[in-house]
């Protein structure tokens, strides 16, 4: 009996996991696909090969004892039954591949017992067709129709033989024992397709309910999403239409009343600021609440201390901060011509998002260099060259660089400087240096 198969369903996905998450067990498997008929064929040709194989076996024993009991010679009854056994068992052999689907009609093999031991191969491969239908009143009628071609059979053959002695209790008990062989084995192997037919639908339910639940998740998910945008555009509209509405009423009173004392003029002037530093602090406070990390946007202060923290992880880092935009050269000791050192305080007078791709890019140039080229010094050069901001990276690249990745990281910076109407420079590599200039406009 073959070994029975177990399995245990994947449980649904939990809140929050990935859509395309699977179960440790692996994905549930679809059931296999039909073979094509060639191979069907192919297959029902050797059951039968196989069965006429045995059944020629059988015949050439059960008539070569026959002819041994009888002194050599075969009477006129033996050849007549020799020869209807012959013919039925081939046609039981040859059709018993075919018959792979003819559910009931398998009886009709089971059947040729009566009159060819030649098919008893056949037969024992119908009943265990039967047997895998699991239908116990099938089965008790196969044992039944062989039982009783067992009795028929033993009958032929003392008729032929022409004695009346003979064991039919013995065979008809060895025709029940074979019979009940053959449908337990069928039997067998149809409770094992029926428990995986069963598996199969059970791991189809079960992934169609995980897909449900993922689709309702996030669907859920969508809508707070959507409700959290409408009350923050409610929250934008309350409060910064407010806002602009007195800019915009008293902006109109200083453009139409060219009348109004300065007095007044000051006052009106006063509150288009306030306005406007309220409205401008309120859309920060909307804007940061729409970041997906909802991490602060790094400063020209996290520029240093992302230095320090390499130094400390043993990094060898040096910045030189210059200002070449008074003379057009820079000193050694990293101050201009009038002595003014550019500090990173100084890059607060620049836009925004300059200095957020200012550390982006120094990050990913320390990132790099760590990974291309460790042990390496890093030198790095920062100075404002007229209305540009120009940041130059420098490492030697050892003689065993590890091999070069897809430069996606340097892809991104190049992206992001050239949003901003910058550009970016990479030197070859031939020189034994690897060389990055950035160049970010100066906005303030």
């Amino acid at each position: 009996m073959p070994a029975p198969v177990t399995a245990t369903a994947a449980p649904p996905s939990q809140a929050g996991a990935p859509a395309d998450s699977t179960p440790a067990d692996g994905p549930p498997q679809e059931p296999p696909p039909p073979a094509p008929w060639w191979a069907r064929a192919l297959r029902a040709a050797g059951v039968s090969a196989i069965c006429l194989i045995i059944g020629l076996l059988v015949l050439t024993v059960v008539y070569g004892v026959t002819i041994d009991q009888q002194g050599g010679e075969l009477t006129d009854r033996l050849i007549v039954l020799f020869v209807v056994d012959l013919l039925v068992g081939l046609a039981a052999t040859l059709a018993v591949g075919p018959m792979r689907r003819a559910g009931v009609a398998n009886l009709l093999l089971v059947a040729a017992l009566a009159v060819s031991g030649m098919s008893v191969a056949a037969a024992a491969v119908a009943l265990a067709r039967l047997g895998e239908r699991r239908a116990r009143l099938l089965d008790g009628a196969a044992i039944v129709l062989a039982v009783a071609c067992s009795v028929v059979s033993f009958l032929l053959f003392r008729w032929a033989e022409g004695s009346s002695s003979g064991t039919l209790p013995w065979e008809m008990l060895l025709t029940c024992a074979f019979a009940a062989a053959a449908l337990l084995w069928g039997r067998a192997r149809g409770t094992r397709a029926a428990l995986i037919a069963s598996l199969r639908a059970q791991a189809s339910t079960a992934r169609r309910e995980r897909d449900a639940l993922e689709r309702e998740h996030l669907a859920l998910i969508a809508q707070a999403q959507a409700e959290q945008r409408a009350a923050i555009a409610r929250d934008m509209h309350d409060s910064l239409s407010h806002h602009l509405s007195l800019i915009a009423m008293h902006a109109g009173a200083l453009e139409y009343r060219r009348d109004l004392p300065e007095a007044q003029r000051q006052e009106a002037a006063s509150i288009i600021r306030r306005g406007a530093q309220a409205a401008n602090t309120e859309l920060r406070e909307v804007l940061g609440a729409l970041r997906a990390d909802g991490m602060p946007l790094p400063t020209a202060a996290d520029l240093v201390t992302m230095l320090e923290d390499a130094r400390a992880a043993g990094q060898e880092v040096t910045l030189v901060w210059s200002d070449a935009s008074a003379d057009g050269a820079a000193r050694a000791d990293g101050t201009a011509k009038g002595g003014v050192p550019f500090a990173p305080e100084m890059l607060d007078g620049m836009s925004r998002a300059g200095v957020v791709t200012l550390v982006r890019i120094a990050r990913e140039l320390l990132t790099n260099a760590r990974k291309h080229a460790p042990g390496a010094r890093l030198d790095l050069r920062l100075h404002r060259a007229g209305e540009q901001l120009v940041l130059r990276a420098a490492n030697p690249v050892p003689q065993e660089a590890p091999a070069a990745g897809a430069r996606l990281g340097l892809v991104g910076v190049r992206e992001r400087i050239v949003l901003l109407g910058g550009s970016l420079h990479i030197e070859d590599r031939a020189a034994g240096r690897f060389a990055v200039e950035a160049r970010l406009p100066w906005r303030d």
